[in-house]
């Protein structure tokens, strides 16, 4: 049973809204990233049992955890500061990894944990894209175009 320790899909989806590549990749795409997070925050608080900051926020789950838990330099496993991770969270970012293309050693960024939340059943990240007309198959190549030009 999830618990507001748990680290959901929309958590990652909020994490990477914040990466200046991934609102310029939504803003190409037509929509705005703080419109995205509002919606998302609509979307979950409709689907809510009840109202916890914390579980929303899930205090201390950012960009850097999720890239470091991706790329990591280190031998032990990710450290998610005492959360645990969903199979949906665990599925997106094993995802995450194959955005980056079947034979690339670079690492995995913002972008790519966002075409894999685009992937993801989730209903209330899915629904937050569907509200956008954002869509794997138009960012697919933006995202692309976009990480061949970062370092």
């Amino acid at each position: 049973m999830p618990d507001r320790h748990d680290v959901h899909p929309h958590h990652l989806l909020r994490a990477v809204l914040g990466d200046q590549v991934v609102r310029d990749l939504l803003r190409e795409l037509g929509t705005d990233a703080d419109d995205v997070s509002l919606t998302l925050d609509r979307r979950w608080l409709d689907a809510a049992d009840t109202i916890d900051v914390e579980e929303v926020e899930t205090l201390g789950v950012g960009l850097p955890m999720v890239l470091a838990a991706l790329n990591p330099p280190y031998d032990g496993p990710p450290d998610w500061g005492g959360r645990h991770l969903l199979d949906s969270t665990r599925e997106v970012l094993v995802r995450a990894l194959g955005m980056r293309g079947p034979t690339s050693t670079a690492p995995v960024r913002a972008a790519h944990v966002l075409l894999a939340l685009m992937t993801c059943k989730d209903s209330i990240v899915g629904g937050a894209f569907r509200d956008h007309g954002v869509t794997l198959k138009a960012a697919r190549p933006v995202v692309d175009r976009w990480t061949r030009r970062t370092p």
